[in-house]
């Protein structure tokens, strides 16, 4: 049986629990959190539910749940983590993203970005829960049909999967000074979100002439590009800026 403790709608404890699945006033809400993952190459980790889930079985999601009595935030992203997939998150890598309230859902949900490299092949699934983790690229996710409509089925991607594909992108592209195939160097700045888009832009400055600072499409600044000896990164990092 799972006892949550119950918070105001300003997350105050309020020294009530209920039982999950049980009836609560109206009011009073129970700790969620979800947990994004990104490693050293820019994926992110997504877990498949198993077939005998009675919610959304057999579908792609996030690691995460709800917090158990006695548990904060924090507290509730280690265990969520380590009977899912068996291991220990580094908290020491991890922010808030943003916290909502579902007034709806009577929930408060944190959303957690962890930086961290964990191969799915020494992850020890928790039968019930998880059948299969993988480690894919953001921009991938797209891709996929199932995978992208399992995720979408959650009400927190929209708002979460531009930023895994900004975070991502600066993984792969970090600020430093690069050669464009054709010759001339630039120094990257940073990246950005395109307003409309939301698509990830790489913000760059050119070190010749008049220094003009431009943007361009990240996933175009990543793209290979043929030429006369072959095919060749559009941009090649040079010097790497602290």
């Amino acid at each position: 049986m799972e006892i949550w403790d119950l918070y105001d709608g300003n997350r105050r404890l309020t020294g009530k629990t209920m039982e999950r699945g049980g009836k609560r006033e109206k009011g009073y809400y129970h700790l969620v959190v979800d947990i994004f993952f990104l490693n050293s190459k820019g994926e992110t980790l997504l877990q498949l539910r198993a077939k005998e889930k009675k919610n959304r079985p057999d579908t792609w999601c996030c690691t995460g749940g709800a917090a158990v009595q006695g548990e904060n935030s924090e507290m509730a992203c280690v265990r969520e983590c380590e009977e899912e997939l068996g291991f220990t998150p580094d908290l020491s890598r991890a922010r808030i993203l943003y916290t909502e309230t579902s007034y709806q859902g009577c929930y408060i949900q944190d959303n957690y970005l962890l930086y961290q490299d964990m191969p799915v092949e020494k992850m020890k699934f928790q039968p019930e829960e998880v059948q299969d983790a993988l480690w894919i690229l953001p921009e991938k996710i797209r891709e996929d049909e199932k995978i992208w409509q399992d995720m979408c089925g959650w009400a927190n991607w929209k708002k979460v999967y531009p930023i895994l594909c900004l975070e991502s992108m600066r993984i792969r592209i970090p600020k430093g000074i690069y050669r464009h195939y054709k010759g001339n160097r630039y120094q990257v700045e940073g990246l950005a979100l395109h307003t409309e888009t939301l698509e990830p832009l790489v913000i760059y400055r050119a070190l010749y002439g008049t220094e003009e600072t431009w943007a361009r499409p990240a996933a175009m600044w990543m793209e290979r590009v043929k030429t006369e000896g072959g095919v060749s990164p559009r941009f090649t990092l040079e010097e790497g800026l602290k």
